[in-house]
């Protein structure tokens, strides 16, 4: 396998590859696109060996819920579906990150609710498009001063047999980057 080096990066003639003004935006992601995040996925379950899931807001009220789309070269980008992924119905539902845990896929991502704040929690699939959202407690929910405001947007790795749950926290020390783990 040839190695790279690292280089600047270049801007691809067909950047940004999704956007909110494109004809086939759906209405739950016609206003804004936010953070994705983009999994390579080597069987090719959807027939694309790449997925990118992104948390996208409607025109009118302030919904976000998480959309997807696939590829074949992540140059060239599709929406799938007809509608979001994981959708919450109010506030906001995004910044998904997608890992494997033995058979089954589990999206890590945050809700906001107005009077309820903002958390972490996730969904489960085992084909990477129907996802079935946890309905039990929060992963995390603030309850330390340097997250009183917000424990949310999730980053979750497994390494030694321990999981990490990084999260950014909002509270008396403004934004801070914080860790919680289970066995």
């Amino acid at each position: 396998m040839a190695t790279r080096s690292p280089g600047e990066w270049q801007r691809l003639p067909n950047n940004p590859v999704l956007n909110s003004a494109q004809p086939d935006a759906r209405p739950f992601e016609q206003a804004t696109l936010y953070r994705s995040h983009i999994l390579h996925d080597p069987v090719a379950t959807l027939g694309y060996p790449y997925v990118m899931y992104y948390n996208a807001k409607q025109r009118g009220p302030w919904v976000e819920r998480i959309g997807m789309a696939v590829s074949h070269d992540m140059r060239h980008w599709q929406r799938y579906g007809d509608g979001p992924v994981v959708d919450h119905g109010e506030g906001i539902t995004g910044d998904p990150q997608i890992t494997r845990f033995g058979d089954l896929w589990v999206m890590f991502y945050f809700r906001y609710a107005k009077g309820r704040g903002a958390w972490d929690t996730f969904a489960c699939s085992d084909d990477l498009q129907h996802w079935t959202p946890w309905d039990g407690p929060p992963l995390v929910t603030p309850s330390e001063p340097w997250d009183a405001t917000f424990a949310h947007k999730p980053w979750v790795i497994q390494h030694d047999g321990l999981v990490y749950h990084y999260y950014c926290a909002v509270g008396d020390q403004g934004r801070v980057l914080a860790l919680a783990t289970s066995e």
